[in-house]
């Protein structure tokens, strides 16, 4: 159950379907709340709500346990829906990753299929959106050709089109999506993996790496184990674990690992508080066994305390109409303080504002000087946090989680 709405039977049944299939009792944990009176429409937005749709109607089907029709034939259809964009991912994967090598770039896929198969085991239960590919930045304008060459197009700030323009926000970013209109595929190209200077910097193309089957005779490569979990739990924390899907890889993978290992490992790769706090939140929501010594050891730091609690909130906030979360002024605030502790010292709070004030977010930040784009920012940030707030609907009363 989620501590802080400890009622929640729709949350602690999504919950317990994406407890590690090998996870001892999991059959059980699911047909006990299923057992329970629950809403079944409630449950299948959850499910949309955190890309999970695959990993829920796996887990009543392993029970045997039927839904009311018309909710289970809308899991059904965004389970399937689901099954076949990451069907359709895992065969582009292969096709950039192919593309990439005949033209002489390094390349290594982060997330997406290689993660499904890696964890999973299959590509059948994990939701993908696009493809994750990292690539050196001195190799970029080669990677952007040939993305072209297999017809994808750069989609920046809704599409500008002016060559300095394009050049400026690509030299400050860290990544760019391309879309394929006809495939209905997006790559997002990396070229650096976490946008702080104190974290994660030494994990990229010279880190360890494996092999993944994507299919059979075909493999590409990931990052290995621990620079791969140190990344993902970085990019979880980085969004406050707001979606299960992505606590449920790193689920997977604490359940086969030695995590204590594992969680000293990513420390050491510039993770920060990130690894205790995934531990932490794996342990509670899905059952993870992590050794009490550890746990304590995690626990005793306050300010992983209090990302715990925020991390809780965010995984109950409601979506809007547009699939973003809507998070009032409070927790807006509440949420980009949380980036300032997720790795410990004043050189990430330094990097985190630097990577703040010098990343153009808007087309007007690329029509001044790239001196004046720290001041540009600055003068809209008002505006942008004002927003937000203002065109989402707040949580009813009803369905409001633990405050901040």
């Amino acid at each position: 159950m989620l501590r802080n709405r400890p009622d929640d039977r729709e949350l602690a049944l999504l919950a317990a379907c994406l407890c590690p299939p090998t996870l001892p009792d999991r059959a059980a944990g699911i047909a006990r709340i299923a057992a329970l009176p629950f809403d079944a429409d409630r449950l299948v937005d959850l499910a949309h709500r955190h890309r999970v749709s695959g990993f829920v109607e796996a887990g009543l089907k392993a029970i045997g346990h039927a839904l009311p029709d018309p909710a289970a034939a809308l899991l059904a259809r965004r389970a399937a829906a689901s099954r076949m964009q990451s069907l359709r991912n895992a065969g582009e994967e292969i096709r950039v990753g192919q593309a990439l090598a005949a033209a002489g770039i390094d390349a290594v896929f982060v997330k997406g299929s290689t993660l499904a198969m890696h964890a999973h085991r299959t590509l059948m239960l994990k939701t993908s959106w696009d493809v994750d590919v990292l690539v050196a930045r001195g190799q970029l304008d080669a990677a952007c050709e040939t993305l072209t060459a297999l017809g994808y197009r750069l989609s920046i700030l809704g599409g500008i089109t002016d060559p300095v323009h394009i050049r400026r926000y690509l030299a400050a970013h860290k990544e760019s999506e391309w879309y394929h209109d006809d495939r209905g595929t997006v790559v997002e190209l990396h070229t650096e993996l976490g946008d702080n200077r104190a974290a994660i910097t030494s994990i990229g193309l010279g880190s360890p790496r494996m092999l993944v089957e994507l299919m059979p005779g075909t493999s590409l490569a990931t990052l290995a184990p621990a620079p791969l979990f140190a990344y993902l739990v970085f990019h979880g924390a980085k969004h406050l674990w707001a979606r299960l899907k992505w606590l449920a890889d790193v689920a997977a993978l604490l359940h086969d690992a030695d995590i204590e290992t594992l969680y000293r490992e990513a420390i050491a790769l510039g993770a920060g508080r990130c690894p205790g706090l995934a531990i932490v939140l794996a342990h509670e929501l899905f059952g993870i066994a992590v050794p009490q010594a550890l746990l304590e050891e995690i626990r005793r730091d306050r300010a992983t305390r209090r990302l715990v609690r925020f991390c809780y909130t965010a995984i109950v906030a409601d979506d809007d109409a547009e699939g973003r979360l809507m998070r009032p002024m409070r927790e807006l605030i509440a949420f980009e303080r949380a980036q300032l502790w997720l790795v410990p010292g004043l050189a990430y709070r330094w990097g985190a504002v630097r990577s703040l004030l010098s990343r153009p977010n808007a087309v007007a930040h690329l029509q001044v000087p790239n001196w004046a784009v720290p001041a540009a920012i600055l003068i809209g940030l008002p505006l942008r946090l004002l927003r937000r707030p203002a065109r989402l609907r707040p949580q009813s009363a009803g369905k409001t989680a633990k405050t901040l």
